[in-house]
């Protein structure tokens, strides 16, 4: 499996399930938030983290992927998706989905635009996570402290941190170094995160900070 991260909370998942492999990419954006999406992307699976499609850029793909905007269980060309509805009190928690995608015996845990920490029941629901993708910068998104309390809770033996600040960005966010210096743990830098099974930590928690691809 290799993971990808290509600003905000776009990651890009490519697993193989016997001779074949499957790409997977999550909320694709605009390019006027101060990036540039990539056009060269041809996923079999687009997942969006709230239902309101005109929020993301889904015209970016020359082809066209199994698109996932509601609560449900799906398999796509061998990877399994758990779309997850955030049932909040708040009204800016209407419509957001978080995910769980199993590949290659891996389980990955997918948060995108939150403003909050979990709850227990959405951890529940997440259930046991192998790698966990989760937003940092605050503003739209978990600040640092609030990604500190899921991961901590949620027990992940990885973690991506998404959407913190790098280059050209135009929202105010915080950055990945703030972020690690919060969660006091191994740290990694890649320009991509290639990973089998048996390859996870098994003994302490390692966040691995991505390059933009």
């Amino acid at each position: 499996m290799q993971i990808y991260w290509h600003g905000f909370t776009c990651i890009r998942i490519e697993a193989s399930h016997g001779d074949k492999q499957s790409t997977l990419v999550t909320d694709p954006y605009e390019s006027n938030r101060g990036l540039r999406f990539p056009r060269t992307l041809n996923p079999d699976i687009v997942t969006l983290s709230k239902s309101r499609k005109k929020d993301f850029n889904l015209e970016a793909f020359s082809n066209k992927p199994f698109l996932i905007t509601t609560p449900g269980e799906f398999e796509v060309q061998g990877i399994f998706v758990y779309a997850i509805p955030v049932r909040g009190e708040n009204e800016k928690d209407h419509g957001k989905i978080l995910y769980r995608f199993e590949a290659e015996d891996i389980s990955i845990g997918f948060i995108g635009e939150m403003q909050r920490a979990l709850t227990e029941e959405e951890i529940e629901r997440l259930g046991n996570i192998d790698i966990l993708l989760i937003p940092v910068g605050g503003g739209d998104y978990m600040t640092a402290k609030q990604a500190t309390d899921t991961i901590a809770r949620v027990e992940p033996r990885m973690v991506i941190p998404l959407a913190h600040h790098i280059s050209g960005i135009k929202e105010k966010l915080g950055t990945a170094d703030s972020f690690c210096k919060e969660l006091v743990c191994k740290r990694e830098n890649a320009n991509k995160l290639k990973i089998k099974k048996k390859d996870l930590p098994a003994d302490e928690l390692v966040v691995t900070v991505l390059e933009r691809a």
